[in-house]
């Protein structure tokens, strides 16, 4: 599948957008809930620009593709520092929704991106994208930490520390209250 898309097969391409599409854009809204379909789209031509160049397997092209959405996330908070914005209210958006998200339209589930956002709503941030990245990713420890340029050890702990900190501070009706609609 790998080399037929780097060969240029557009059916190729196609298997491998559809497959990692939702889980990138559920990091990327988790990060920029306001620029993810922006930065996803800046990200798959990021991805069309060097997939001839890539080499791995399967986890190393999750791990590759996670590591250019981390890049975008930078890249695009930095232009923000140096940019002036005029944010306006979210009530003047509303009346002009384009849809529903279909992540949320499943019965009796929550997406996973808000579900997450909920659960590490109280975790410092280190923590938060590690728990992030190990579950909307489903990113190895390995692969999270040459995201984040930390030893895997280090990672561990942090994930551990994360979910310690979880179970002290959330309770089983908590945890129900995140996953319901």
């Amino acid at each position: 599948m790998l080399a037929a898309a780097q060969a240029g097969q557009d059916w190729a391409v196609a298997v491998i957008y559809h497959a990692y599409h939702p889980m990138l854009l559920r990091y990327l809204r988790w990060q920029e809930p306001n620029e993810a379909d922006d930065l996803a789209g800046e990200l798959w031509l990021a991805v069309a620009r060097r997939l001839g160049s890539f080499s791995g397997d399967e986890g190393a092209l999750r791990g590759w593709l996670f590591s250019i959405a981390h890049r975008r996330v930078a890249d695009h908070r930095r232009r923000g520092a140096r940019r002036r914005t005029y944010p306006m209210p979210i009530e003047h958006f509303v009346a002009r929704q384009g849809g529903i998200d279909p992540a949320d339209t499943r019965a009796g589930l929550v997406a996973p991106d808000v579900a997450v956002a909920r659960l590490t709503a109280g975790l410092p941030r280190d923590q938060a994208e590690i728990i992030a990245l190990r579950v909307l990713g489903g990113l190895g420890v390995d692969e999270v930490a040459e995201l984040l340029g930390k030893r895997p050890g280090a990672v561990r702990v942090a994930q551990h520390r994360a979910l310690k900190r979880l179970a002290a501070t959330l309770t089983p009706e908590d945890v129900r209250q995140v996953f319901e609609t």
